[in-house]
């Protein structure tokens, strides 16, 4: 049997800078009382989002070729309202609307039949996974044959292939010619936990939080070989004024899908689907 799963995180709904579907609507009401439906104005950076996003997620439809996707979505499903600078709309609701919305096309194929939320930075999920828990609820109530729920942290077994799921890790590293160190070493202190406890350790663990790509793979040596994967999930939110500051001004704009294959209970290969974008202004003076 061949199973995908695809992995997305920080998809910010609510924010002007990132992911947000065109068809996305909301309940308004105009002055008199009347009410109305409104939807968003797509900035440039939206529109690439969602250009790339649509053209992640056919291209994981295509690699599954009919067999059963299981979607993670990683966290950070909203932006929240501690930074509330560029915010699509100043009502609440709205950003776990636009939640659901980014989400649905993914449902709109008959094989994604399981989906699982993971709970994400309390500033921006409304705290205690509150927004990642109303979209698994909209979505449970518009799709009512499908497996849909939430976690803060949890190890899935997808047909024995045990991956470990969780918002927040580590760093991809401080410097180019360091990317994937600290992947490293948080990895391989996780499969000797496991290891020490008789355990084995997760295949494949995910992790996000940090909007880039990263893939690193560890192989410790004892009474067999153990071998894992930490895959740091890429965003679908552009470059926000906080995030320059907190990125010390990072001008790569990256975002895709990580699929992993699983035939037969192994974990066959890890696709990453990724398109990056400088996001610096030249000007000639």
């Amino acid at each position: 049997m061949r199973r995908i799963v695809a992995m997305i995180a920080d998809t910010h709904g609510g924010h002007k800078l990132a992911l947000c579907n065109p068809d996305t609507r909301w309940e308004d009401e105009n002055a008199d009382g009347t009410r109305t439906w409104s939807g968003p104005t797509l900035t440039d950076t939206q529109r690439w989002l969602w250009d790339r996003y649509t053209e992640h997620m056919g291209q994981v439809i295509e690699f599954a070729h009919g067999d059963p996707v299981t979607l993670i979505h990683n966290g950070d499903i909203t932006w929240g309202v501690k930074y509330p600078e560029q915010l699509v709309s100043s009502r609440i609701d709205v950003q776990p609307t636009i939640g659901y919305y980014n989400l649905l096309p993914w449902l709109e194929n008959d094989n994604v039949r399981t989906v699982r939320l993971i709970h994400g930075t309390p500033s921006h999920e409304f705290g205690m996974g509150s927004s990642s828990r109303q979209v698994a609820q909209m979505l449970s109530m518009g799709f009512r044959d499908r497996d849909v729920a939430t976690s803060r942290h949890a190890v899935f077994s997808v047909d024995g292939v045990r991956i470990d799921c969780a918002h927040h890790g580590p760093t991809s590293g401080i410097r180019q010619w360091t990317s994937g160190n600290q992947l490293r070493y948080y990895l391989k202190s996780l499969m000797n936990d496991s290891i020490l406890r008789g355990l084995d350790p997760p295949r494949i663990v995910a992790r996000a939080h940090y909007h880039t790509y990263c893939r690193e793979t560890v192989r410790i040596y004892g009474e067999r070989e153990w071998v894992s994967d930490v895959v740091m999930v890429p965003a679908y939110c552009g470059l926000t004024h906080y995030a320059v500051q907190a990125t010390r001004s990072a001008y790569l704009l990256s975002c895709g899908v990580v699929a992993a294959e699983i035939v037969d209970g192994t974990m066959t290969q890890i696709c990453p689907l990724t398109d990056t974008l400088d996001i610096r202004t030249e000007e000639a003076l």
